[in-house]
């Protein structure tokens, strides 16, 4: 498990060296078990840096595939997920995390953005 570890932590610091902005963002990196890393947004933070944080991953990953998905919620609001998975030095990496409480009108005017 400790080999895993190292590795986990070597492409958690290519990734932030490749794209330093991450290490400004409030992001959890999680170190699994399993060798994989997950990642998500910081307890109560800004949940308007969803986007910035996936487009930062996304470009620090070369490769990775990303999706973003709304759902519309019973009050009207939509909540957008923003989700980023790449396998840098093989180690598989997933990062996952909503916006909540967007209205339409925010939703739409930034469809087809890049997040950034």
């Amino acid at each position: 498990m400790s080999t895993h570890i190292a590795v986990q932590a070597a492409v958690v610091t290519m990734l932030v060296a490749k794209r330093p902005q991450l290490a400004q963002l409030p992001i959890d990196w999680q170190l699994k078990s399993d060798g994989s890393i997950y990642i998500d947004m910081a307890l109560r933070s800004d949940a308007a840096l969803v986007p910035q944080a996936a487009a930062e991953l996304a470009r620090a990953m070369r490769g990775a595939r990303e999706y973003s998905f709304d759902l519309r919620q019973d009050d009207g609001t939509v909540t957008r997920t923003f989700q980023v998975e790449g396998k840098p030095s093989g180690v598989p990496v997933e990062f996952l995390a909503s916006q909540r409480g967007l209205r339409p009108d925010e939703a739409a005017a930034s469809e087809g953005g890049d997040g950034a």
